[in-house]
């Protein structure tokens, strides 16, 4: 009698994950299983309703507010800073919004299924890390905001529409990198030190002449 193959759960929900963001709540079961190397049986012993497999496979990536934010924390260019943190944003939003559209899409799961699902607050996260950023970018004279959280907010918000816009397709399908540097050059102008605007002022008059 031939051994039954063991899986581990993480490569199970790796193929379950693959078919769920392929087909979300019409995902086969049985193709999992196929792909795992299981019969359905063993699928639902581990997993005893499609639902509960939905889940479990649908685990967003949490937040790496050290990776995404913190990192950054004795630059002293922060408007490139503030670039490449809107990037890495994008980046993560990339990720976890075709799962999360997944999950509140799907007629077995409710609201309450996917609050509990979330160990935390994407959006509030990266929004209170990178005014706790700003803060401290302020007080080193590196930027002048009298509300980083709204400051914060704002940015966020503003580059979660364009993870949106991406898997909407509206820009044509286009990739949306570009439009970071746009949304950080706007917010740069409210928050820009004197000193800074200055020499910016000055930089382009200068080019001007040339």
């Amino acid at each position: 009698m031939g051994r039954r193959k063991i899986i581990r759960d993480e490569q199970l929900l790796e193929h379950a994950r693959e078919e769920f963001l392929k087909n979300g709540a019409f995902g086969s079961t049985k193709e999992i299983a196929r792909k795992s190397g299981v019969s359905e049986a063993t699928l639902y012993q581990r997993y005893p309703t499609k639902a509960a497999l939905f889940l479990a496979a649908m685990v967003p990536q949490q937040v790496d507010i050290n990776a995404i934010i913190n990192s950054f924390t004795k630059e002293t260019d922060p408007r490139r800073v503030l670039t490449e943190i809107g990037l890495r944003i994008l980046a993560y939003f990339r990720t976890l919004i075709p799962v999360v559209m997944h999950l509140i899409t799907n007629p077995s799961i409710s609201m309450a299924d996917v609050n509990a699902h979330f160990k935390g607050k994407p959006v509030v996260e990266l929004s209170e890390a990178l005014a706790a950023h700003m803060n401290e970018a302020n007080s080193r004279g590196l930027v002048k905001v009298d509300n980083p959280m709204a400051a914060a907010s704002l940015f966020v918000s503003a580059i979660h529409s364009l993870a949106v816009f991406e898997l909407m397709e509206i820009h044509g399908g286009k990739n949306m990198d570009h439009a970071v540097k746009q949304f950080t050059e706007a917010l740069w102008s409210g928050i820009a030190p004197a000193s800074r605007t200055r020499k910016t002022a000055q930089h382009k008059k200068a080019m001007r002449k040339h």
